[in-house]
């Protein structure tokens, strides 16, 4: 049986080809206008992802606001699964921190290469590398979408665990 790391592997290096062959396919039919509400969508995601996940850190997990702003006078411990789950939610934070940061510097450097001579020369080799990142970032994005929504279910599955655990040891003790 395929261990979960060849199965990951596979699935991206598919998702890879597949945006290959879209942006191969659609090089010299994209305009810059066609993806502008794509990365307006990118950067508005971003924007809310970052904001949704800094606020779950800072109100699941207030003593890491803490130790970040006051670090000599507090001191962090966490159990496992909370380590784990602080990295996933910053982890989300940065990746899409990185989505922002590319489509900025991406949309800042489009206003220049367009207006070069190796442009003209090769402008269905630029296009299909612009077509290939929007829909990569865009891949990313869904992650982070997605780690959200876990993230979420997560949160209510644990907050309704943890009513339940109260009642039962209520009814347990006889009160």
């Amino acid at each position: 049986m395929e261990s979960p790391s060849i199965r990951f592997i596979i699935w991206h290096v598919i998702i890879l080809v597949i945006i290959v062959a879209v942006s191969y396919c659609f090089r010299n039919e994209i305009e810059f206008k066609d993806v502008q509400n794509l990365i307006s969508i990118l950067q508005n995601t971003s924007a809310m992802i970052f904001t949704i996940m800094g606020l779950w850190i800072a109100y699941v997990y207030p003593q890491v606001i803490l130790s970040v702003v006051q670090s000599s006078k507090v001191i962090s411990i966490f159990s496992k699964e909370d380590e784990r789950a602080v990295k996933s939610l910053v982890g989300v934070i940065v990746v899409s921190a990185m989505i922002m940061g590319i489509l900025v510097i991406g949309t800042s450097l489009q206003i220049f290469i367009v207006k070069t001579s190796l442009f003209t020369s090769y402008s269905g080799v630029f296009c299909a590398v612009g077509i290939g990142s929007l829909l990569t970032l865009t891949y990313a994005q869904l992650f982070c979408i997605y780690m959200v929504v876990i993230s979420s279910v997560n949160f209510v599955i644990k907050l309704k665990n943890a009513k339940n655990q109260i009642e039962l040891s209520k009814k347990l003790d006889g009160k």
